[in-house]
């Protein structure tokens, strides 16, 4: 078991630390489930200023100022950030997954793929006809890696990943389980007009728009990542129609994600849960989508654009702009209809009562 001193933790992040620096730990809980061999995590005085007081640990990541000697702790870090604080001492205490270096033996790798050095593939590993896979790899079981993919350094594939053919990825990618990367669009099409086709134009459907079937659009791009990107588990991403579908560098998908055939995202974007991007869609740098967000196809999002959680955005919306409600409007909009929407009650019973003054008005008359 690994263990840590609170001085070089407290180097580790950045921080300053009080009390006993050689005191040692061996993993992070919170105050109320930590033991003595812990770094309780007590960051926010508003959520564990009482926790702290009765924790079983002997130190602790506290907020800023606060009196550690009147907690009982034998030592202290403090943190001026806390979330980021988190996102270090996570790294410290990491618990990285199991895989044996090497190749294990129920991997099937073409003879034409090109394997980086300290590569560790896991079992049941298919990795197709002129791969190249980057230094210091970790492919956990059951992935398969398409023909002519490309891969760059210390890539981490979780359990059940599928890359598709030719796509390209940057270094330092993270994919967890059963994501598959590189699929075919949703891309179809009617020989004659069809009712979509209709609807669009005329606002309604008539018998001469309907089909007996649809032609597929088969799709001869594929998907291109940059460094760093992070794409969470049962996350689908589209390869493109002709051009390719692209995602900037350090930009992260959260789980169950869809991203359409010809999207275009930018640098460091957060996608959350449940988003869905329609096709030839293109989204800025440093846009954050909250969950369950959906964005219609063939429009633009531009930089710096964070939309709140079940947005519905159909139009184009200019950069630095804070989206919400479906459909989305600019925030301050929302809200304001959002009260007027609750106020309607109200103000129909007060029409009503109105009516019925006018009538008897006019009945005396």
């Amino acid at each position: 078991m690994t263990d840590y001193s609170i001085a070089e933790i407290a180097k580790a992040l950045g921080a300053e630390y009080h009390g006993n620096g050689d005191l040692r730990v061996t993993g992070v809980q919170s105050p109320a489930q930590a033991h003595k061999g812990d770094l309780a995590l007590a960051m926010d005085e508003k959520l564990y200023s009482e926790a702290v007081k009765s924790t079983g640990a002997l130190a602790a990541i506290l907020w800023e100022d606060a009196d550690w000697a009147a907690f009982g702790l034998e030592a202290a870090i403090f943190a001026p950030r806390s979330r980021y604080i988190l996102s270090v001492v996570t790294h410290v205490f990491e618990k990285k997954p199991i895989i044996d270096a090497g190749i294990h033996e129920t991997a099937v790798i073409s003879p034409s793929a090109v394997i980086g050095k300290n590569a560790a593939i896991g079992p049941f590993v298919v990795i197709g006809d002129d791969v190249v896979l980057g230094d210091n790899a970790r492919i956990l079981s059951h992935c398969s890696i398409a023909e002519g993919a490309q891969i760059g350094d210390d890539a981490l594939l979780y359990s059940g990943v599928r890359i598709g053919a030719r796509v390209r990825i940057g270094q330092g990618f993270i994919c967890q389980p059963n994501t598959v990367i590189g699929v075919d669009g949703f891309s179809y099409v009617t020989p004659q007009p069809g009712a979509v086709e209709e609807a669009k134009k005329t606002g309604q459907i008539t018998a001469s728009s309907r089909t007996e079937g649809f032609a597929r659009i088969n799709s001869l791009g594929s998907v291109i990542l940059g460094d760093r990107v992070e794409i969470g588990a049962n996350t689908s991403i589209d390869r493109g129609t002709i051009e390719n579908t692209t995602i900037g560098d350090g930009t992260k998908l959260d789980n169950n994600v869809h991203i359409g055939h010809n999207v275009k995202i930018g640098r460091t974007c957060l996608i959350c849960g449940q988003v869905g991007i329609a096709g030839s869609t293109i989204v800025g740098d440093r846009v954050v989508l909250g969950g369950q967000v959906g964005v219609a196809d063939h429009i633009s999002i531009g930089s710096d654009v964070i939309a709140a959680g079940k947005s519905g955005i159909s139009s184009n919306v200019p950069s630095g702009r804070v989206m919400m409600g479906s459909p989305a409007m600019r925030m301050d909009l929302n809200v304001e209809s959002y009260k007027a929407l609750r106020r309607l009650p109200r103000l129909l019973g007060k029409i009503s009562e109105l009516q019925k003054t006018v009538s008897n008005l006019a009945k005396k008359q």
